[in-house]
């Protein structure tokens, strides 16, 4: 049952369109061009000084927490410095009305963005480092072999040292950087540019003090003038939260949770960052909630309460991606994960009252984010699996579950302590890293199409739709004379791509250093205060770039049934089977039927098919973790077995393929089954992708899973859930997302969009309501296998 008060300002987020502001560009554009003459960290530190005491304070009614990074709700502020103007400007007007993701532009917004644009054409960090990159890695990202990120973002999926943020405050942070001024002598460039940086996060800190004043400043007028006294009473009290927090260390668990959302805020303005994490709040938040139940000034109603404000504020941060991204990345997505559970320093489970409260929060209020985990330990109550399968019960899309099992020794093998692996955090999707607030993790370094690597191999490095020479001669395919042959190319030609997306990466990486670090995103993380180094440079205590392997199950159906038909069974050649492919089937459907069931399919706990999505992934995941691959910053490439919605995208520039999927179409969903293609039922599919060895996926494995509601419904249902996910985390599993909604439900979505708006479904680590999805994003939810037990 939801308060009035949340009720309204729930109400208020479904029925704000998403749009666009063009205030950050303003003052980022004013700000550019008043401060020119400093070195870059400087220049970008009272950018955003200029930007947090110039920017509108926007207050909704009702509100307990405040602050907003536009001046409307729901709303994208545009950021020049990253984003290249050029196609900013050329699609402005299909913001509106494009399938995927539509954003508003006002009259006014749309002629004040045309005109600030302008100056920035040819400045922007895309249009940088597209300058920069090599021919051939724009020609192979142009065929739609992988991408290379980071172009248009900041670099760093950032998750904050949230306890030490609390315990010192932003006055110890500027205290600390004041210190390591007066301990440094000068003289040198190394040791000038550690007191440029120090000075630059003084600056930025100092801007946020600045803001949350003006936001004190502005709920006192309102509260001058407010009638109702309850409401008056609530605005005094949040502008004296607002004086002082987060410049000193919070007193209460509501002055805590508006200190949280300041930070989680700041990282938005201060960059286009995205997969900002909230961490594991029932950790640092917790001291702050016990200390006052005990102290009987605050309840679980009123606890309750404040984190539904806080998913609101984080459900309302969205930015603008161009055409093609936001159809790879579709729903408004910005990866936002909140963690519970899991293990304490000396690997005892750690949930509390606040663990489920945090659930709670979620289940009354069911809005597409943030995306909540449960970690699973050996000592994790069944009570809260329970409570997580029974919100997953009840068709809402939270929370995923993760398993510490394979994680802690994973995070081991990535650097961290022991503690630091049991304190492990997720960034974006399912990426996990040791010790919460000292890994910058997961930048993305790009997608790789593993499919489209098959298919050149098929061709020897020519891509039909272009007919141009890519990626590797890998020798002519008809002449194989086994599947190992076809494997050997296909793993030369991963790695071909893997070289480049590595190559193409440090070169992004090279400029972000050199043009656009970050101050306030860099200050708040572990060691770099110590080292005097933004995160682009390498100063956080772990690093980690994730690459992407996209189409796992479509390889390994693909290479399962090339297999079967071409060299074992003999009922082609490879030429016929080439043929038909290059025609799409057109003609061959006997053919496409025959490689459709003449094979075994991943996800039917068949050891035959699933060993050739392990080979393939894990080949190239021990390839691109080898110790030698750092990127420019010294981060170490990790490998994740993930494609958010790419592998839509992917699937409109692929030729059909031998698994029996027709060109055009979507590869398979991230690390699942190919659509339709589990048959087993679900325990045959969560033992394939458990079964994958996922200690070699550094950056996670994301796993989707549906089931019909009537499969799992009642006490009978619940049981065999938790035990289906148990089993799942203690086979290796490191994560799995559930859907558990009908075609009819899905279907009728479609038909009567205005009736299911606040329908949420997992996406791919994230969530997004459904409605808002383009016709080709709900119909891949559709074609997803809905489990029957």
């Amino acid at each position: 049952m939801l308060t009035p008060r949340i009720e309204s300002l729930r109400k208020n987020h479904l029925e704000s369109d998403p749009c666009i502001s063009a205030e950050r560009l303003r003052l980022a554009t004013e700000a550019h061009q008043k401060f020119t003459c400093e070195p870059p960290v400087l220049i970008r530190a009272r950018v955003f000084d200029y930007i947090l005491r110039n920017m509108t304070v926007h207050i909704n009614p009702g509100e307990l927490l405040i602050g907003t990074h536009t001046d409307k709700n729901r709303c994208a502020p545009l950021y020049p410095e990253y984003s290249s103007s050029g196609w900013m400007s050329e699609q402005i007007d299909l913001f509106p009305v494009r399938s995927t993701d539509p954003l508003q532009v006002s009259p006014e917004d749309r002629t004040d963005i045309l005109e600030h644009l302008a100056w920035w054409q040819g400045k922007s960090m895309q249009d940088i480092t597209n300058n920069a990159l090599p021919p051939d890695i724009l020609l192979e990202e142009e065929c739609a072999l992988y991408t290379i990120g980071s172009r248009d973002s900041a670099t760093g999926h950032i998750t904050p040292n949230y306890e030490r943020l609390l315990s010192e405050g932003l006055e110890g942070y500027i205290g600390r950087c004041r210190q390591k001024i007066g301990e440094v002598v000068g003289g040198s460039k190394e040791a000038q540019e550690k007191i440029n940086f120090w000075k630059a996060c003084i600056i930025a800190a100092e801007g946020v003090i600045a803001y949350a004043e003006r936001c004190a400043d502005k709920v006192t007028e309102l509260a001058a003038v407010e009638k109702d006294p309850q409401r008056k009473a609530e605005l005094l009290k949040i502008g004296n939260i607002c004086r002082r927090v987060p410049r000193k260390k919070p007193a209460s668990f509501h002055e805590a949770m508006q200190f949280v959302w300041f930070i989680q805020l700041m990282m938005h303005l201060e960059t286009p960052a995205h997969a900002n994490s909230l961490s594991r709040f029932d950790q640092y938040m917790y001291p702050y909630y016990i200390a006052d139940k005990k102290a009987g000034i605050l309840t679980d109603e009123e606890a309750l309460e404040l984190i539904q404000c806080l998913y609101i504020k984080v459900a309302d941060i969205i930015k603008l991606r161009n055409s093609y991204y936001s159809a790879a990345f579709a729903g408004y997505v910005m990866w936002p994960t909140l963690l519970v559970g899991g293990q304490t320093p000396d690997g005892h489970d750690a949930s509390n009252e606040l663990s489920y409260l945090a659930l709670e929060a979620s289940n009354g209020i069911k809005l597409h984010s943030p995306a909540i985990g449960i970690r699973i330990c050996d000592e994790t109550p069944e009570a809260l699996i329970d409570l997580g399968v029974e919100m997953n019960q009840d068709g809402q899309a939270n929370p995923a579950f993760f398993g510490d099992k394979v994680v802690v020794p994973m995070m081991v093998d990535k650097g961290g302590s022991l503690e630091e692996a049991r304190d492990w955090t997720i960034v974006g999707c399912v990426e996990p890293h040791p010790g919460g607030g000292t890994s910058d993790g997961s930048p993305t370094s790009g997608y790789l199409n593993a499919l489209k690597c098959l298919e050149l191999v098929l061709h020897n490095g020519v891509d039909l739709i272009t007919g141009k020479e890519v990626g590797l001669k890998t020798g002519d395919p008809t002449k194989f004379t086994s599947i190992t042959e076809v494997m050997d190319a296909l793993k030369a030609q991963c790695v071909h791509c893997y070289d480049n997306i590595m190559r193409g990466y440090n070169i992004v990486v090279g400029h972000h250093m050199t043009y656009l670090p970050t101050t306030f995103s860099s200050m708040i993380m572990e060691d770099c205060i110590d080292k005097g180094m933004s995160i682009q440079e390498g100063g956080a205590r772990h690093s980690y770039t994730g690459c992407f392997f996209c189409g796992t199950a479509s390889v390994a159906d693909s290479l399962a049934a090339i297999d079967t038909v071409v060299f074992k069974k003999k009922l082609y050649t490879m030429e016929q089977l080439i043929a038909a492919l290059d025609k799409n089937f057109e003609g061959e459907e006997v053919m496409r039927q025959t490689l459709i069931n003449a094979a075994p399919k991943f996800g039917n706990d068949n050891d035959y098919a699933d060993g050739f999505a392990r080979e393939i992934f894990n080949y190239c995941a021990d390839y691109v973790e080898r110790p030698e691959h750092k990127d420019a910053r010294g981060g170490q490439y990790c490998l994740s077995n993930l494609s958010e919605t790419l592998h839509v995208t992917h699937g409109h520039n692929t030729l059909a393929s031998a698994d029996g999927r027709l060109a055009h179409t979507p590869l398979s969903d991230n690390a699942s089954p190919s659509m339709g293609r589990d048959i087993n039922g679900p325990t045959a599919a969560m033992n394939s992708v458990a079964n994958m060895e996922q200690q070699h996926a550094w950056d996670g494995t994301l796993y989707n899973i549906r089931f019909d509601p009537k499969a799992v419904s009642g006490e009978k249902g619940k049981r065999i859930m938790r035990s289906m996910v148990k089993s799942f985390v203690d086979n290796g599993g490191h994560h799995v997302q559930i859907n558990v909604v009908d075609d009819k439900t899905l279907i009728a979505a479609q038909e009567h969009p205005e009736d299911y708006r606040s329908l949420v479904v997992r996406i791919a680590g994230y969530m997004a309501y459904f409605t808002e999805l383009d016709k080709e994003c709900q119909d891949n939810l559709i074609y997803r296998t809905a489990h029957h037990i």
